[in-house]
């Protein structure tokens, strides 16, 4: 493994600024990871760590990477993002998932994501539906980037391991699940039937609804079925992340104990 000490007008250290402050990739398509704790995740996932970055001074049992680059304190402070990075940024080669990866496990359930902002809420709900088997997720044009940092770091390391496809349209997902008979469901504190009467052990795909909007016309009109979560009625709607955990641990339930 080779070690180098460069400076802050390197290329490759610009390169990787402007995808920390662009929650991008670079541009050879790699990754930016902050923090030991997600690298090790990123490593013990089978993501290839193309490139460690660490702060003068910073010793941590870290994975093997095909370069290490040490930086003046400085230097570092430029490209980490939070206090989260403790002085180790990786730059991983993520996995490019199909369509086909994520239907391909069905039965298990399929989460979709419409229009999600919060990019807590994104990477939360992809530690909940690898947590409850689900087999992957799907987001539609316009939900917070499957490559934003805190998306990446509310995953806790779920993101190197859930098949995700993004910018996805409503349409091709349509398509998608329609001929392989997979039900798409959707939630409303509105609707009449509830999560607990539905029949779990169908193959079902999950539509999230935007957090403050919750589902538009389109998405409810293309569900199969819109269910509710019970709850207290004082209460008006959920966190979109709880939502979704409720639901896929109800599905989990039902598949385990049926």
């Amino acid at each position: 493994m080779d070690t180098l000490s460069i400076g802050k007008h390197n290329p490759r250290l610009a390169d990787l600024r402007k995808a920390v402050q662009h929650d991008a990739l670079t541009r050879d398509g790699l990754l930016p990871v902050e923090g030991p704790k997600l690298v090790r995740e990123a490593h013990s996932s089978g993501i290839r760590i193309e490139a460690l970055f660490l702060r003068e001074g910073t010793i941590e049992n870290l994975p093997p990477a095909a370069t290490t680059y040490m930086l003046e304190s400085s230097v570092f402070k430029g490209i980490q993002s939070t206090e989260h990075s403790q002085g180790v940024i990786a730059l991983v080669r993520p996995r490019a998932w199909t369509l086909e990866d994520v239907l391909a496990p069905s039965p298990a359930p399929i989460v979709v994501l419409a229009g999600l902002q919060d990019p807590g809420n994104v990477g939360t709900i992809l530690r909940v539906a690898e947590s409850f088997g689900a087999a992957g997720c799907l987001a539609l044009a316009g939900t917070a980037a499957i490559h934003n940092s805190k998306v990446v770091r509310s995953s806790a390391g779920s993101v190197f391991r859930l098949p995700c496809v993004w910018d996805l349209e409503l349409k091709t997902v349509l398509d998608a699940l329609t001929p392989r008979k997979i039900a798409l469901i959707g939630t409303s504190p509105h609707a009449a039937q509830s999560i607990t009467s539905w029949d779990w052990t169908r193959p079902v795909a999950v539509l999230i609804g935007n957090e403050g909007a919750g589902l538009n016309s389109l998405e409810a009109a293309a569900c199969t079925a819109v269910l509710k979560i019970p709850h207290q009625p004082q209460v008006e709607s959920l966190n979109s992340a709880i939502a979704a955990a409720l639901v896929l641990y109800e599905a989990y339930r039902r598949k385990n104990t049926s």
